[in-house]
């Protein structure tokens, strides 16, 4: 049997996935899609009705074709159903409502971030049903820090849906959240809100979090703090609220945040000490039906306590397939198992093909099952512990084929010591999740638990100690970019080239490297416009200025912070191939936020810029700029100043911009809001 043969729930996929694609970007009314799902019933029906083997065999493509167009009508319908579903009943509606926390508040630096359902609005017109999902961020007091899943508030809000993509290469957080079912934030002050007096639902997730709690307890009593505790609740248990900004950066650069997200590396030593524990049953069918219920129990008990993630679903569904698989006495076909998982997980949620940890876990998986086997077989030494390192090594440089293209599609960077990193923290990640094991379970053992405590905590010390060091390497990360043909070529380049390995088919091989070439081809036309351009850019940001000169490849940025200004453009500034910014102050072209740049004349204007200030004649500026906060009286501003046009950016309040309006069209000045448009562009030929 071939490839297609031996998978049918990859075939199920490539039906279902261009549906729930399609929906992203094709508008397709009930209507045609009852028809299409009607067509689909048609085709299958007939080809069961086909008695005669011949015709049956000729006619076979009419229940392939009925299958495709059932399932691409599937994959519509679930995206469709699912946004329904979350539809927000009161947007722009200033009330009080009553809302319900569908996970526990996340802490940020000025405030809790909390995920919360709508139960019901209470207006002046009465109480009515209110849904809906939104988010929430209640200014930060020890009130909202006590809150816990499942617990119900009244909040004083008005529910706005948030900004859409307003920068060049800028992330659509409107788009991230409604994938995510979420359609509207609000901030609520300490005053604005109220612990509801109706009891906390009992739901799943509460439970699930209530006991997670519970044991990130026991591992607070035996003193372990810090980054070490952050690192082991994320490496165990799937809590991430405790990582510093500082070491996630640290494991994101060394390539190890594959080690803070619960996936399959967890529930497969998880799986592996399960099977160890009940390695005594296996005389007969009877206790081998015991063995596998036991084991897909506790493997389902462990993504109960990590908080269901997609990632843990996906791998808990996968060992769950294989245990029955063992237990049935069946030839586990591991392809079939991935594809498998992967179908029911989109089924469930449709949304999760878009989600970068469900894409990157696939991709990984794959490649590890496809070209770990490969690549072990390059070298084949005698040594036991040579023999393990390089199945560790082959391991790494098989998932770091399958993800590189995701990685530098999403993040632009690619962490060079990758290997060394799995070295380090892939052996001591095991250590640390076996003596958690080992602890939760032996805790309530005197001198032992403790025995167990300390070496936890030292591991955890010497692995984050590790990974900063990598970090601190010279050249440990190199800045790359693709765009997203480049990632569908390069995935296309990997494939081709695979199946040249195994085929030896030489057609092939040419589509393989044409479409390499095409990955060089648009690399070197980024860069050529690179090198050709130039433009000013004025990036949205409610919190800073961030003014962009851009000349022939050369970067200078006006900001007041740099590592918000890296935030904000730094994916912009990486996909279009330019240099390294060049944070300017003061220079022979830019002095006091005045510029004169493409032969045009810009003015940065700070709050006491002009204050006080008279002249006879106007200073003529093409572009005036009001940025970082200022307070702006127009009619002073404008006696001292003659702009061709007047940008304000998004750190100026709604009020003052309205201000800044009246005065343009009074002046017929012409006037450019950020908050309103995005990111100001003006592109010099």
């Amino acid at each position: 049997m071939n490839f297609l043969q031996r998978t049918p729930f990859f075939r199920l996929l490539l039906a279902l996935i261009p549906g729930i694609v399609a929906f992203q970007y094709i508008q397709i009314t009930p209507n045609v899609l009852i028809i299409l799902a009607m067509l689909a019933i048609v085709f299958l029906v007939i080809s069961f009705l086909i008695r005669n083997s011949v015709s049956h065999y000729k006619l076979r493509w009419l229940f392939g074709f009925g299958m495709f167009l059932f399932l691409f009508s599937l994959g519509y319908f679930l995206c469709w159903n699912f946004e329904q579903k979350h539809q927000l009943s009161d947007l722009n509606e200033h009330a009080v409502y009553e809302v319900e926390l569908k996970a526990s508040p996340v802490e940020k630096a000025k405030s809790f971030l909390c995920k919360v359902k709508l139960l019901q609005k209470i207006s002046n017109a009465g109480t009515a049903k209110s849904y809906g999902n939104v988010i929430i961020y209640l200014q930060k007091d020890s009130a909202a820090e006590r809150l816990n899943i499942g617990d119900k508030i009244l909040v004083d809000a008005e529910f706005k849906s948030p900004d859409g993509v307003q920068n060049p290469n800028g992330f659509d957080y409107a788009h991230y959240l409604k994938r995510q079912g979420i359609q509207a934030t609000a901030y609520i002050p300490t005053e604005k809100w109220q612990k509801s007096t109706h009891k906390p639902s009992s739901s799943i997730y509460r439970i699930s979090d209530l006991s997670r709690d519970y044991l990130l307890n026991i591992f607070r009593k035996f003193k372990i703090t810090g980054d070490e505790f952050a690192v082991l609740a994320a490496l165990t248990l799937g809590y991430t609220d405790d990582l510093q900004p500082d070491l996630l950066k640290s494991y994101s650069a060394t390539g190890a945040m594959h080690i803070l997200s619960v996936s399959g590396l967890h529930v497969g030593i998880v799986y592996a000490v399960i099977l160890f524990l009940l390695g005594f049953l296996r005389k007969n069918q009877r206790q081998k039906l015991i063995k596998t219920i036991v084991v897909i129990l506790f493997l389902w008990a462990y993504a109960f306590i990590t908080g269901l993630s997609p990632a843990v679903l996906r791998a808990t569904l996968m060992f769950s397939f294989l245990t029955v698989a063992v237990c049935l006495g069946l030839k586990s076909q591991i392809y079939n198992t991935i594809f498998a998982s992967a179908f029911i997980l989109l089924l469930y949620n449709p949304n999760l093909l878009f989600d970068i940890g469900f894409q990157l876990s696939y991709s990984a998986v794959l490649s590890i099952v496809f070209f770990q086997p490969q690549i072990s077989h390059w070298f084949s030494p005698k040594h036991k512990l040579i023999k393990e390192l390089w199945n560790l090594v082959a391991v790494s440089l098989a998932a770091q084929l399958g993800t590189a293209p995701f990685v530098l599609y999403y993040f632009h960077q690619f962490p060079n010591f990758f290997l060394l990193t799995n070295l380090v923290a892939i052996p001591l990640s095991t250590l640390v999740i076996y003596s958690a094991i080992a602890l939760l379970m032996l805790s309530f053992v005197p001198y032992l638990s403790v025995a167990i405590a300390f070496l936890l905590r030292w591991s955890l010390w010497l692995m984050n100690f590790l990974i900063v060091g990598i970090q601190n390497l010279p050249f440990s990360i190199s800045s790359v970019s693709m765009d997203f043909r480049q990632l569908f070529f390069a995935f296309a380049a990997i494939a081709f080239l695979s199946a040249y390995y195994y085929k030896k088919n030489y057609s092939v091989l040419i589509a393989g490297l044409c479409s390499v070439l095409l990955v060089c081809g648009i690399y070197s036309y980024q860069k050529y416009t690179s090198l050709t351009t130039t433009e000013f850019i004025i990036f949205a940001d409610s919190k800073i200025p961030i003014i962009n000169f851009i000349d022939k490849g050369n970067n200078y940025v006006f900001t007041t912070d740099t590592a918000q200004s890296e935030k904000i453009a730094g994916a912009f500034w990486k996909s279009n191939l330019l240099k390294s910014p060049e944070y300017i102050h003061n220079n022979q072209w830019f002095r006091d936020g005045f510029a004169i740049f493409q032969h045009k004349k810009f003015l940065i204007l700070k709050d006491t810029l002009l204050r006080n200030k008279i002249t006879d004649t106007p200073i003529h500026v093409d572009y005036l700029i009001f940025s970082n906060k200022v307070k702006p009286k127009m009619k002073q501003i404008l006696a001292c100043v003659l702009p061709e046009r007047i940008i304000v950016d998004k750190s100026i309040s709604k009020w003052y911009t309205n201000h800044i309006r009246e005065a343009c069209e009074e002046n017929k000045i012409p006037f450019y809001s950020i908050a309103e448009k995005g990111a100001f562009v003006v592109k010099f030929r």
